[in-house]
């Protein structure tokens, strides 16, 4: 199914979790070009672990239209602080990007995390050229940073923290 800016209201969120959603995962994440293999494995073994134990401390949300996935996020409260969340991943299909779906996704995660009387919503990413564009989106909803810590991914690649 093609989104466009229209369409994008007749998005429905999910954060029910299903096993197709490991193969959803999958083709998203590699799809947009951003991450590496290990980082895929990863993005997908949430979605297994959570299958496993409903109780992880991982939760998703699903962007879809008319059962075709477009892109997703996963957060959850980080373990020992009191109120504190961490949105884990978010990644838009790469041809729906730019179109207002991680805005979509970011803004019912921020509300999952009201509703839980969350204090905090910290968000990493990379300070690579590529992430540009995610960094402006998480500044243009007004994530400010908090860290940025050099060379931690992999050399010259820094993590920034909002």
């Amino acid at each position: 199914m093609a989104f466009d800016k229209k369409s994008i209201m007749d998005i429905k969120l999910r954060s029910a979790i299903t096993k197709a959603d490991e193969e959803i995962v999958r083709n998203i994440i590699s799809g947009t070009g951003f991450f590496r293999d290990e980082e895929i494995i990863i993005a997908v073994s949430l979605v297994t672990e959570t299958l496993k134990d409903p109780n992880s401390g991982y939760l998703f949300v699903f962007a879809e239209e008319g059962g075709d996935t477009a892109g997703y996020a996963v957060y959850g409260a980080i373990p020992g602080a009191i109120g504190s969340f961490e949105l884990y991943w978010i990644a838009v299909k790469k041809e729906l990007q730019g179109k207002g779906i991680g805005k979509m996704l970011i803004k019912a995660v921020e509300d999952m995390v009201r509703s839980e009387n969350g204090r905090h919503l910290y968000i990493t990413t990379s300070g690579m050229d590529l992430y540009k564009p995610t960094r402006a989106l998480y500044e243009k909803l007004g994530y400010e940073t908090a860290a940025t810590l050099p060379d931690y991914f992999v050399p010259g690649d820094a993590r920034v923290i909002y």
